[in-house]
């Protein structure tokens, strides 16, 4: 009567561990992976000396900005719901707001790239700092990207997951070139 006790004892802590082994590998292979973002292009008019809008810019001030985003989904097997995107653009040397927009919520499927813009005018203190330090030929831009990312891993979404991106980008005028 031990023996069968013992054997049977061993093979449910066999089956448990082996369970949960498969648990965890089988998590271990789905397991979604964040996206991969990068800032691909920064745009100021108002910054463009060779096109003659800088002199117009100096009295009218053409304030628009625009963002371009590159948003790489590295998992094979999960796509990624975004629910919506905030761009935020600081100044980096004073630490000072340029300007934000939203992007609209959108799906990325499995192993996707997507391109965002994000367009939105300069204001405030943060925007006076960029025009006045414009032309000394180099600014650096702090960039942040802030949302909430749901993962579609198979047949169902994951809950909400909070992201922010932060980096910096270095924009320098060249022998007469527009920043961009």
């Amino acid at each position: 009567m031990g023996d069968s006790h013992c054997i049977c004892c061993c093979r449910c802590i066999s089956f448990v561990i082996l369970l949960g082994l498969t648990t965890l590998f089988s998590w271990l292979a789905v397991r979604p992976n964040g996206p991969t973002i990068s800032v691909t292009a920064i745009y100021m008019p108002a910054l463009n000396r060779t096109s003659g809008e800088y002199r117009r810019n100096a009295t009218a001030r053409n304030n628009t900005i625009a963002v371009d985003i590159r948003l790489v989904n590295p998992n094979k097997d999960s796509g990624i719901h975004y629910d919506g995107l905030n761009v935020s653009l600081y100044f980096k040397d004073s630490g000072k707001l340029v300007g934000g927009a939203p992007i609209p919520a959108f799906y990325q499927g499995k192993q996707k790239k997507a391109q965002k813009q994000a367009a939105f005018n300069g204001t405030g203190d943060g925007w006076e700092a960029v025009f006045r330090e414009g032309s000394n030929g180099m600014l650096v831009f702090r960039v942040v990207l802030g949302t909430l990312v749901r993962y579609k891993v198979m047949a169902w979404n994951t809950g909400r997951h909070s992201g922010e991106y932060v980096g910096e980008v270095l924009l320098a005028r060249f022998q007469g070139l527009p920043f961009c």
